[in-house]
């Protein structure tokens, strides 16, 4: 008769040294959270520096077809420019100073019927030779108060020498004859389009930041006169600059200034990243 195997009955532990608790303890969620906030502290300024870099590439995308749309415009027009302040000068010149409100009524990106509207986005001069009028408005751009040039989206036009009509033998760039400042000047009077500015990202400091549609060179070709600079290095230090060639760069600050003592602007420039590139003359204007 074969012997019968004694019958183990298969039990559990249940001592309390064996229990094991279904969740996770205080000290572990705290460890985690603390090693997830240290990760986040970490990848959060590449994070923030990645977005900056793609907003600083859609806006050079952006100067690109401001520059692009000019070159279409100056075939179109005799080889001229298009104007970016049509008639502005001519009415500062002019003696009846009760009409230079009107010289305030048109852009090169838009115009209005008086001084106290917005600028009608769809009548500006190069408003045929964009893809949109998106490519107006820089993406890391905000300003601070209302400009009184609102509209042109944070860029602006080198409208001293390339948005005006100005006789390159005279010494001091004395505005040309017939055309004046009702175009642009003309594409063959500049000697290296690779190094005159044509756009850039622009603001003017008045309290706060406000839209400025002009990029002022380091003296006025008229007057020598220093300005208010306007060349804003938002983009992680830097300015986008579109060149008359087409081509775009990011260019650093190199100086800044105030303009002139007695100006009725508040603010110094360099605070708000405002100021220009390159050196303290205006051959990259093409003036000299």
């Amino acid at each position: 008769m074969a012997e019968t195997l004694p019958h183990f009955e298969s039990r559990r532990c249940h001592g309390p040294a064996a229990r094991r608790p279904s969740g996770f303890t205080l000290v572990e969620l705290l460890v985690v959270v603390a090693i997830i906030a240290l990760l986040a502290a970490m990848l959060l300024p590449s994070l923030v520096q990645a977005k900056e870099l793609a907003k600083q590439a859609y806006c050079r995308t952006n100067l690109r077809c401001l520059q692009l749309g000019n070159e279409l415009y100056q075939q179109d027009f005799g080889g001229f420019y298009a104007p970016a302040a049509p008639f502005m000068v001519a009415y500062m010149y002019s003696s009846d100073w009760a009409d230079l409100s009107q010289g305030n009524l048109h852009r090169w990106f838009g115009s209005r019927a008086s001084p106290d509207q917005p600028f009608n986005l769809a009548k500006g001069p190069l408003v045929d030779y964009l893809p949109g009028k998106e490519v107006r408005n820089c993406p890391s751009f905000r300003a601070d108060v209302a400009g009184f040039e609102a509209g042109c989206g944070g860029y602006g036009y080198n409208a001293d020498t390339v948005g005006q009509y100005v006789v390159p033998d005279d010494p001091l760039y004395r505005p040309g004859p017939g055309k004046f400042d009702q175009s642009g000047n003309r594409a063959d009077a500049f000697h290296s389009p690779s190094q005159t500015v044509a756009f850039a990202d622009a603001a003017f400091v008045a309290g706060g930041l406000m839209e400025y549609s002009f990029v002022e060179p380091p003296r006025y070709c008229l007057w020598g006169t220093p300005p208010r600079p306007s060349v804003h290095f938002r983009h992680l230090g830097a300015a986008n600059v579109a060149w008359l060639d087409a081509h775009v760069s990011g260019e650093a600050m190199s100086f800044s200034g105030d303009g002139p003592a007695g100006l009725p602007y508040a603010g110094h420039c360099q605070d708000y990243q405002v100021g220009w590139f390159g050196p303290q003359s205006n051959e990259l204007f093409d003036c000299e």
